[in-house]
């Protein structure tokens, strides 16, 4: 009898931890230095963990079976169903959405970019309430903004246009 081999995506974990982890580390290294004490104090926490992540990555990719993340995926792809697909179309689609937020904030503002991002969100997860989502994110971002900038003195980036 022929034992069924198992899947599993250890190589997969270790290899995104080891990527994460050097761009991490690379991002930490370039914070701002401190003007008194340690110049690098603000840095070693995080250089830290990309370390941690860099070390652990490699053990898992060094312990890990590149032939058992295959098989892992191809189990996946066996027992897909169309609501899987759609789901992880949402989900790609809302990281999409992140990524471009995160370049696009300080450049419109929060208003805008917020108001962006929470519509595209919405009308991932409810399409046919267009105008419903619309309405719903340029309340939420402008009641968000009043609250950060008036009643709690945290400014968040200006709208270039808008002048809030």
């Amino acid at each position: 009898m022929e034992k069924q081999k198992k899947g599993n995506f250890d190589f997969l974990t270790g290899a995104i931890s080891v990527i994460f982890g050097i761009i991490y580390g690379i991002m930490a290294f370039g914070l701002k230095r401190s003007p008194m004490g340690d110049p690098m104090a603000p840095s070693i926490f995080p250089l830290i963990v990309s370390g941690g992540l860099v070390i652990f990555g490699v053990v898992l990719l060094l312990k890990s079976n590149l032939e058992a993340t295959k098989i892992a995926f191809r189990k996946i792809k066996e027992n897909t169903t169309a609501n899987d697909i759609l789901s992880r179309k949402m989900i790609i689609m809302t990281v999409v959405a992140a990524i471009v937020y995160a370049l696009i904030f300080h450049i419109l503002g929060y208003v805008i970019s917020t108001f962006l991002f929470v519509g595209f969100i919405m009308s991932v997860l409810e399409p046919k309430r267009i105008v419903k989502n619309l309405i719903t994110s340029a309340i939420f971002s402008i009641i968000v903004y009043y609250v950060f900038f008036y009643l709690l003195g945290i400014s968040l980036p200006m709208t270039p246009i808008l002048n809030i």
